[in-house]
């Protein structure tokens, strides 16, 4: 029976053809051999091992070789490890295999790398791979981790309806095409419980982690992505640390819409960001988010939202799960309004950055911001002020009429008496229309008189404050 299926091996691979085995056992010694040493195909056939549902027994050793057809071993159950390290390959097709685990390390391949549909009860370590093609894990069972660090993959890494239970590891990759993360389910790693590791990779396309779930941090520090890069509809979950590290991250748009099974902190530091999709309305509750350095040029939402959020809400998103406190969060939200011709709203963000800025320093730090804030707004409502005047001038002015006119302090140089000028001379600062020193003011009146001086040097600072802020805008 078994030399019988050994013929019928080797007839199959002469020709090129497809063999379906039905289960039958097959050593991986002979296939090794035929491999590496048969021979070429038939006239005018190319050789190459296709086989499909095929028991493979043994460990299939093929450790630097050079297989200059392609590899296909479908619907295979393997009862060892298959060993790569450094072999060349045209393609290589796993499909629907059962493997206990792949070692591929430095392996080559100038086509797709496929393993797809397939269960692996180890590790797949690729690291470092050169493949010309796609690496294809798309809804494969892998009970250990994937290791593809610091490899240089042509196409893409797709990795659809997958199920890792030790999560990858992509860190140093460069990547041609996109990386597809779509309904994939990670585990974290045994080594540092990471469910994805990508610090410093490279990618060509776009990183798309739709409908994610990941127990354990996703790590994207320094992570470059020539296209979009986006977390949409995913479940991160990190309870006591970080759920997503973006630090240093750069792509051309970033989605980040979670779950609200997602929990964990977020960080964005010094990330840059052509454009920014998010839902500050439904932000998950057991997330946090660091913002410090964050930088994008627009934020925007998808096409098929209802309705926009406004700078109120974001507003209120910041102080619920921001980390801290930050101008700089609050100067490239006001900056992206204006960008999008929604200066009221821009304003009203560089008001509460004040508002919050003060508070932080403390007691008085935080009275003379109330002061600035009732006042002029921080200098960005400026009609305030003028409106404080008007105030401070009427009640003076009704005042010293009413209880005018005052004692003289030389009445043969006194001028006429006249309660408006006289207000206006003590309430405006440096200037001197020659009432306020004419008149001698006591009791209730002078009260008065240093109320209104008080209010004049309170309000020609908040003003100084505020045009000093116009003009650095």
């Amino acid at each position: 029976m078994l030399g019988s299926t050994k013929r019928r091996v080797r007839r199959a691979y002469r020709s090129g053809t497809r063999l379906d085995l039905g289960g039958a056992a097959v050593e991986a010694g002979f296939l090794a051999e035929l491999l590496l040493g048969a021979g070429g195909g038939t006239s005018g056939r190319v050789a190459r091992l296709d086989l499909e549902d095929a028991r493979i027994t043994g460990v299939l050793d093929l450790t630097s070789a050079r297989i200059e057809t392609q590899l296909r071993l479908r619907h295979c159950v393997f009862d060892g490890k298959l060993l790569l390290d450094h072999a060349e390959l045209v393609s290589l097709n796993l499909d629907g295999s059962t493997l206990p685990g792949i070692t591929a390390e430095g392996i080559r391949v100038a086509g797709v790398l496929g393993v797809r549909d397939a269960t692996v009860a180890g590790d797949i370590w690729l690291l470092p791979a050169q493949v010309q093609g796609m690496v294809e894990l798309d809804r494969s069972t892998v009970h250990g981790t994937l290791f593809l660090q610091r490899s240089d993959i042509g196409g893409g890494v797709h990795l659809r309806g997958v199920r890792i239970a030790g999560g990858i590891k992509l860190s140093g990759s460069r990547i041609g095409g996109d990386v597809v993360l779509e309904r994939a389910h990670l585990g974290p790693a045994p080594d540092n419980g990471t469910a994805v590791s990508g610090w410093g990779m490279t990618v060509g396309g776009a990183l798309l982690a739709h409908d994610l779930v990941a127990d354990g941090p996703v790590h994207l520090i320094g992570a470059q992505v020539a296209g979009s890069l986006s977390f949409q509809s995913s479940t991160l979950r990190n309870p006591d640390g970080y759920c997503l590290l973006l630090i240093e991250a750069s792509a051309r748009v970033l989605t980040l819409r979670l779950t609200s099974g997602s929990a964990g902190t977020v960080t964005l530091r010094d990330a840059r960001f052509g454009r920014f999709v998010d839902d500050p309305v439904n932000w998950p509750a057991a997330c946090r988010i660091e913002l410090d350095g964050l930088a994008y040029d627009r934020l925007t939402r998808r096409s098929e939202d209802v309705e926009a959020w406004t700078a109120r809400q974001r507003l209120d998103w910041m102080a619920a799960y921001a980390t801290g406190f930050s101008p700089g969060p609050y100067d490239q939200l006001a900056a992206a309004l204006t960008r999008d011709g929604r200066e009221q709203e821009a304003r009203q963000v560089l008001v509460v950055r004040e508002r919050r800025r003060h508070r932080a320093m403390g007691v008085l730090g935080g009275l003379w911001g109330a002061v600035q804030n009732v006042a002029i707004g921080f200098g960005y409502r400026p009609l305030r002020a003028l409106l404080w005047l008007l105030v401070v001038v009427a009640a003076g002015t009704g005042w010293f009429a009413s209880s005018g006119p005052l004692a003289a302090v030389k009445p043969d140089e006194a001028p006429t008496w006249d309660p408006f000028l006289y207000t206006v001379d003590v309430l405006v600062p440096l200037v001197d229309l020659g009432h306020d020193k004419a008149w001698d003011p006591v009791g209730a009146d002078k009260a008065v008189t240093l109320a209104v001086m008080a209010a004049g040097w309170i309000l020609a600072t908040t003003v100084v404050a505020g045009a000093g802020r116009a003009l650095r805008r």
